[in-house]
């Protein structure tokens, strides 16, 4: 492959762009819930986008930079990261971090003129870079419930963009995710949990084992689901069909997923499970667009 090639490749790597595009997606379906037309407007609506995509691009750098030494160690990302591989130096993902950051910002206040959107950018940087990544991660198994918060703040910082306020049917779409996460990353601790033993991180998997994980899989998914069927008796927006419709649906299926991963020996593998999880959150926020299209005059 062509070097420069590979070089734009590690650069999308850095930002962990996967992960982000979801972020992006739940961000514009909280805009399709306030205003359809707007959202679908993608001269006014695509800077918004772009600066969660480097939100989440900033975040991850750093994340990958503090942590290259653990990535070192494990073997699912010591070659595909560029920081352990020696691919990019450290100085120029510092650099590239700023840069994102910095445009995003710079969206936030100048295209949106919303300071609420732009502190909440730099909260969810700082919270996911420095407090989860640097003290959280390698200190406690239950990590990833707490640091939850920065990938379900897409929903509440494009909202933030639009109106300069936070309400509640963002903050129940942060909710969701919140609580949607922890099944969805043990799924993929169980698979790379030697990995993370390796590294000297202390995932569930690794500090309780990989029964009391997928129990605890379950309960979350009882808790997360429970949520998503709740949330019609608290707001007219998640009271109309697709959302209520795939909500049970869907739910069904990751709840008798879930129970029967805990239920089953030998272990049944995981990481079906952990694509299932993401299908899932996308088709609940696309329900909400597709309620919110099917709603309008």
């Amino acid at each position: 492959m062509n070097r420069a090639l590979v070089f734009l490749y590690d650069l999308l790597v850095l930002t962990k762009y996967r992960i982000t595009v979801v972020a992006i997606f739940t961000g514009w379906a909280a805009l399709a819930v306030w205003d359809l037309e707007r959202a679908c407007d993608w001269a006014w609506v695509w800077p918004c986008l772009l600066a969660l995509f480097l939100l989440g691009g900033a975040a991850n750098t750093i994340n990958q930079i503090l942590e290259r030494g653990k990535d070192a160690l494990m073997d699912r990302t010591k070659a595909r990261r560029p920081l352990p591989a020696g691919r990019i130096p450290v100085w120029f993902a510092w650099v590239f971090a700023a840069f994102q950051l910095a445009v995003a910002l710079a969206i936030m206040q100048g295209v949106y003129r919303s300071p609420l959107a732009a502190g909440l950018v730099l909260f969810t940087l700082i919270y996911y870079s420095f407090f989860y990544t640097l003290w959280l991660k390698p200190r406690h198994h239950l990590n990833i419930v707490i640091g939850g918060v920065p990938g379900a703040m897409g929903p509440v910082i494009a909202w933030a963009a639009a109106t300069g306020t936070v309400e509640w049917a963002p903050v129940a779409m942060f909710a969701v995710i919140f609580l949607w996460t922890p099944p969805h990353v043990w799924a993929l601790a169980i698979q790379v949990k030697d990995d993370y033993a390796r590294a000297g991180i202390p995932m569930l998997p690794v500090v309780k084992g990989v029964d009391e994980t997928t129990r605890q899989i379950f309960i979350y998914t009882v808790v997360m689901v429970a949520g998503t069927l709740a949330l019609p008796l608290v707001s007219a927006v998640f009271a109309r069909p697709a959302w209520v419709g795939l909500s049970l649906l869907l739910g069904a299926v990751f709840l008798l997923w879930t129970w029967r991963l805990w239920r089953h020996r030998p272990l049944m593998a995981t990481m079906p499970l952990f694509r299932f999880s993401i299908v899932y959150i996308a088709a609940l926020f696309a329900a909400l667009v597709v309620d919110a299209a099917r709603s309008r005059p």
